[in-house]
Parts: C-alpha cells; sequence; structure tokens
C-alpha cells in the first residue's frame, strides 16, 4: 500500500504571525509532524511512504529540508495562499502534484503542523481505520465535545435565544454523543480527493483521539498555554516523548 502523507503551512497567519515557523519544547512545530511519519514509517514496513510538503514559505522549506531531505517540496500557489481557501483544496493540490504513473497512491494522509500532541498509536489508528472501513472516502481526528447542542449550546438569531438542535433532552447522557473535530490528522481516499473540496461531501469516519484542552495553534494565547503545558504533557506520556525525541 502507498501512503502520500501531507503537511501544509502557508507563509501568512493572522491568528499567531508566522505560527508554522514556531519550536515548541526545543523543536520545530513541523518537526512532530515529520517525526510522527518516521516513527509510522519504521513501525509498518509494508507500507511505503511518500512525505510532500505545501508551501509558499522559504524559512519553512529550509527547516523541513534539514530535518529530512527527501521530503518532496510543492510551491503554494497563490490563489491557494489566502486565508480563505480550504485546506482539503491545499491537500489535493499537494497530492496532484506529486501523483505520477510510477506510484498510485492508496490513501493520502495530511498531518497538521499546528498540532502537535499526536501518538503513534493515533495516527495507526486513522490508517488502519481507513483502511478496513472500504466504504468510506474520509476519515479525521475528533475529540468529545465539552457542550452538546442538543442539550446546553444555545444560539441567538433574530436576538431570540434558543437551543441549537430543538430537543427535549433534560441530561447531558440522553443527548447524542457530539465531537469537536481537533483538525489534527485527516485521511482521503485519492477518487474522492480529486473530485470534492467538501469533506461532508462523501461519507466519513472517525478516530477519537486524547483532549489535550489545546487542540490546534491559532492564537498567540494558544501558543502560550501549549508552551506552558507541553513539558507536563511529555512528562505524562512516553509515547508524546518518543515523538519529541525522535
Amino acid at each position: 500500500m502507498n501512503i502520500l502523507f501531507t503537511i501544509c503551512g502557508r507563509a501568512g497567519s493572522k491568528g499567531l504571525k508566522n505560527k508554522n515557523l514556531k519550536s515548541l519544547a526545543g523543536k520545530p512545530l513541523v518537526g512532530y509532524a515529520i517525526s510522527l511519519i518516521h516513527l509510522f514509517k519504521e513501525n509498518h514496513p509494508e507500507f511505503n511512504c511518500v512525505i510532500g510538503l505545501n508551501t509558499d514559505s522559504n524559512e519553512l522549506k529550509e527547516i523541513t529540508k534539514q530535518l529530512d531531505s527527501e521530503i518532496i517540496l510543492v510551491d503554494r500557489k497563490d490563489q491557494l495562499a489566502t486565508d480563505t481557501v480550504g485546506k482539503i483544496e491545499v491537500i489535493r493540490d499537494t497530492y496532484l502534484a506529486i501523483n505520477n504513473d510510477s506510484i498510485a497512491f492508496d490513501l493520502i494522509v495530511d498531518l497538521d503542523i499546528t498540532s502537535p500532541l499526536r501518538e503513534l498509536s493515533d495516527l495507526e489508528n486513522l490508517v488502519q481505520n481507513h483502511i478496513d472501513d472500504i466504504d468510506k472516502d474520509i476519515y479525521f481526528s475528533v475529540v468529545t465535545a465539552r457542550r452538546n447542542p442538543y442539550f446546553n449550546m444555545v444560539k441567538n438569531y433574530n436576538n431570540q435565544i434558543s437551543i441549537v438542535n430543538q430537543s427535549n433532552y433534560t441530561s447531558r447522557q440522553q443527548a447524542p454523543e457530539v465531537y469537536d473535530m481537533n483538525a489534527s490528522m485527516y485521511s482521503f481516499k485519492p477518487d474522492f480527493l480529486k473530485e470534492h473540496t467538501y469533506i461532508f461531501d462523501g461519507k466519513c469516519g472517525i478516530i477519537e483521539m486524547k483532549d489535550y484542552l489545546i487542540l490546534d495553534i491559532d492564537s498567540e494565547e494558544d501558543f502560550e498555554w501549549l508552551e506552558f503545558l507541553m513539558p507536563k504533557f511529555l512528562k505524562d506520556s512516553d509515547a508524546l516523548q518518543l515523538v519529541h525525541q525522535n
């Protein structure tokens, strides 16, 4: 089986300037994604793994090449370098740029640069679940939501406050189970990725990850909290230490 791993990071960011160039606990953020892929390759020689980086940042290219000289660099197109472009479009562009007649990819797996709190078992679960569940077009990672739109989330519409999803549930346990998409990992079937730019156009599957409170880094406050908490996370998890040290 051939797997294309994509890592996507543009130069600009409104929420946190140059967030894709940040380092965490002495390791570049992009290094966490690369390290996890390397661990996966070492533990699963049965898969042929290729890594592609899509970016318009020369600094990110340089950091990445220092970490792994074999990573394929894909220049971010100008029309894909705005903050209104969906990430799936960039992942698709990476796949189309790297895909050729010499190798047919069975899965395209994207690891987000600014969601470094992943263990090898998380990635293994994503890949194996998607391999086993042949009817699904896409798998992605989630964490259990702290609020439930059927029970304790409200909306303000025309100055009227109401429950987000109308229901008569009297306890959270009665309500349907809901999750937060944590933007950490996605796995796509090639045929779906070539034809679609919206995740929920396809049949979706999920894998649940541990909730580390910080889902992904999108602001200065997010990054400061993660810097503060990271030593404890590493101390408490041998699996996270392995990714950090690899």
